[in-house]
This record gives structure tokens, C-alpha cells and sequence, in this order.
């Protein structure tokens, strides 16, 4: 049994710029159709089809996840890894390192070539899930 918190390419605090740019109207305005079949390929499973309301429940998220205090995470008692690509602009080693100040037993990873996305086939899910792995394991109630 685990009693662990693991994130990826989270750093702790909402930060809303650039979720705009997410919104389905935008990326159809600007003609960022790349950016739509990528995220229509990438994401099917979670938007069956809808990648529309997909993209808006992302962007909505974006802007307001998370809504934790400095004292919340604080609170938080439980081993925690944070985890990041070395070129992440969402959640940057400075962001991670703060993070981990202020959550105790935390650790943080930063995946080496990597985007905002480090779990994701294309960039090192291999990495990821054997770093996870051996956090779960040290930090296993037994």
C-alpha cells in the first residue's frame, strides 16, 4: 500500500497565461491546425471525438489548477515527487525546488531532453515510470 503523491509538469501554483492559446476558437483563428491534430490524436481516449470541449475543459483547467495555498501544501505529510522535462516551461526546476520547500518529504525530477510532457511516448515514459516506481517502492507502507 502507497500513501504518495507523484505529479507531472505541475509547479504547485495556477499560472494562466498562455491558456488562451488552448482555447478551440484561437487555435481555429490562427490557423494552428498542427496544434488540433495533435491534441485530437494525442488525447482521443479523454475527448471521444469532441476535441473541441476537450481543449476548453484544458484551458479552464489551466487557469485554475491548482488553487492550493502555501499553507495547503504545506499541509500536505505524505511523500510527495514532482516530476518535470528539462524543458518544461510550465513547471521549471526553480518552480519545482519552491515546491519542495514548501511540501515536506518531497523530492523533485527533472527528466533530461525533456518537454512538458516527460511520460508521453515520444519523449522518456520509460524514465518516468521506473523513477515512479522506485519512489513507490521506497515510500511503501509495509
Amino acid at each position: 500500500m502507497f500513501a504518495t503523491v507523484t505529479t507531472i509538469g505541475c509547479s504547485g501554483v495556477a499560472c494562466p497565461e498562455g491558456a488562451d492559446e488552448f482555447e478551440p476558437e484561437w487555435l481555429i483563428k490562427n490557423e494552428r491546425y498542427e496544434m488540433i491534430h495533435q491534441m485530437m490524436e494525442r488525447h482521443e481516449e479523454a475527448h471521444q471525438g469532441n476535441w473541441q470541449e476537450f481543449m476548453r475543459q484544458s484551458a479552464q483547467d489551466w487557469r485554475q489548477y491548482p488553487q492550493l495555498t502555501r499553507e495547503e501544501l504545506s499541509s500536505i505529510t505524505c511523500p510527495a515527487l514532482f516530476i518535470a522535462g528539462e524543458h518544461d516551461g510550465f513547471a521549471t526546476e526553480e518552480q519545482l525546488l519552491e515546491l519542495c520547500s514548501w511540501v515536506q518529504d518531497s523530492c523533485y525530477l527533472i527528466a533530461p531532453g525533456c518537454s512538458h510532457r516527460p511520460h508521453m511516448l515520444r519523449e522518456k515514459p520509460i524514465l518516468i515510470n521506473e523513477s515512479i516506481l522506485q519512489f513507490l517502492n521506497k515510500h511503501a507502507i509495509r
